[in-house]
């Protein structure tokens, strides 16, 4: 019996693994932030903005790969489509 493999791009499966990871680093900074005082802190603005940039960076970069690869499939398709 032959097993069907799920093609994954590797470095589309590497940013969402780093996307999702950089997202659970921030949740348990703001969890160890919170234990440590006792009370709610609130994020600075510079560590807010950080935050944004890399989280947008990320997200950024993926988006853009992920069109590349649509984009190179469509060109590849159209000149296979045409005989040439």
């Amino acid at each position: 019996m032959k097993r069907h493999r799920i093609n994954v791009d590797m470095v589309v499966l590497i940013l969402a693994i780093v996307l999702g990871l950089s997202v659970i680093l921030i949740m348990i900074t703001v969890l160890v932030q919170v234990i440590d005082h006792e009370t709610p802190q609130s994020l600075g603005e510079n560590t807010t903005q950080i935050i944004t940039a890399v989280t947008g960076g990320l997200i950024g970069v993926l988006g853009g790969y992920v069109g590349a690869r649509v984009q190179q499939k469509r060109d590849k398709d159209d000149k296979d489509n045409s005989g040439e």
